[in-house]
C-alpha cells in the first residue's frame, strides 16, 4: 500500500459527496492517482463504481485511470458496479472496454440483473 495522504482522503470524500469538479481539481492540482488503494483496499475509482457516482467516474476515466485495476479484494470496478446494481456505471465501464478476462459481458449483465 502506498502512502495515504490527506489529499487522497479528500478525493474519496469528493467521490462520496458526488462532487466531480472537486474530483477533477484534486487529480490535476495535487497529482493524485484515483486508483490508489487505502488501508482498507478501496480507491476513489472503485468507490465511484460501487456507489453509482457516474459523473465522478467520467472525470476519473477522462484523466486516464487504468479501469482494469482491482481493489484490495480483487474486484474490478465492473464487478463492483454490477454487484451493487449501478447500471449506468456498469454501462460506462463496458463502453471503455474494461478487460473481461474472467467473465464475458453477458455474465456481467446476469450478475447485475441478479442484484437489482
Amino acid at each position: 500500500i502506498q502512502d495515504w495522504s490527506k489529499s487522497d482522503e479528500r478525493l474519496l470524500q469528493a467521490v462520496e459527496q458526488n462532487e466531480p469538479d472537486k474530483v477533477s481539481a484534486l487529480i490535476v492540482k495535487k497529482g493524485l492517482c484515483p486508483t490508489k488503494l487505502d488501508s482498507e483496499g478501496k480507491s476513489a475509482f472503485h468507490l465511484c463504481a460501487s456507489r453509482g457516482r457516474l459523473d465522478c467516474l467520467e472525470v476519473i476515466i477522462s484523466h486516464g485511470a487504468d479501469v482494469n485495476v482491482p481493489d484490495g479484494a480483487g474486484f474490478s470496478a465492473l464487478h463492483l458496479a454490477a454487484k451493487n446494481g449501478q447500471s449506468e456505471c456498469l454501462k460506462r465501464l463496458l463502453q471503455v472496454k474494461v478487460g473481461t478476462t474472467f467473465w464475458s459481458v453477458s455474465e456481467y449483465w446476469k450478475l447485475f440483473c441478479k442484484w437489482i
